[in-house]
């Protein structure tokens, strides 16, 4: 609770007892006290439960193991609160920046909350730093495959993070989906992991506050979304 608190300071009073306060005097529920296996921590995540499996910051981590999904569960009624419980309340929140504006000039629509739009900002600029000195790398950040997409994940009844505009997929021609290479949807079958993003542009994002798909055993290369309480 203390991490959430220090990481959203625009929304949290503080806390007390098993409930954090937000600003507007809502109390929400941190440990519903269940025990919970894989695929429950997926479909009903309490506040809690975001925090089992540490998210290994920074460029020296392992291969992630079965079971090693640090930041893919998730407690939904904390995002609909936080940036808009509706594809209409969440538009509302969004703005446009231009994402690598000397290099692509790409518009991109991003939530305003939790200042992500200034957050993405400097994530653009330093990575044009980056490609004066590493110019062979724009071909991962060209063709971003999208930042607002209020949306399922497929086959689920879970919201994207895309839904609340705090998300960025890169080029998907370099990206690599634990579905897509390995041919299936179950949750439960073995993976062999595969990546190409560089662990440069991986620093940038993290600096910021966005964890990277490619730290999860059911690894999503090309997706970058805000979590700062993981960091």
């Amino acid at each position: 609770m203390q991490k959430i608190c220090a990481a959203y300071p625009d929304h949290f009073e503080g806390y007390e007892g098993n409930f954090l306060i937000w600003k507007d005097g809502t109390k929400m529920l941190f440990d519903d006290g269940k025990e919970k296996d894989k695929q429950a921590l997926l479909d009903s995540a309490d506040l809690e439960d975001q925090f089992k499996i540490p998210y290994p910051k920074g460029k020296d981590f392992s291969i992630p193991q079965k079971g090693q999904d640090p930041g893919r569960v998730r407690y939904e009624p904390f995002f609909r609160k936080m940036y808009g419980n509706s594809p209409q309340e969440v538009q509302r929140k969004l703005t446009t920046i231009t994402w690598l504006p000397k290099t692509l000039n790409i518009k991109l629509q991003v939530s305003t909350v939790n200042q992500i739009h200034q957050k993405m900002k400097a994530i653009s600029s330093e990575l044009e730093e980056l490609l004066v000195k590493t110019p062979h790398l724009t071909k991962y950040l060209q063709k971003p495959a999208g930042t607002f997409n209020w949306r399922f994940i497929s086959g689920t009844n879970r919201l994207s993070t895309h839904s609340f505009g705090m998300t960025i997929d890169l080029n998907v021609t370099y990206s690599n989906y634990w579905q897509w290479d390995n041919k299936t949807t179950d949750e439960n079958a073995l993976l062999t992991y595969r990546n190409q993003i560089p662990m440069e542009i991986v620093s940038i994002f993290e600096k910021y506050g966005f964890i990277w798909g490619g730290k999860w055993y059911h690894y999503d290369t090309m997706h970058f979304e805000y979590r700062p309480e993981l960091l």
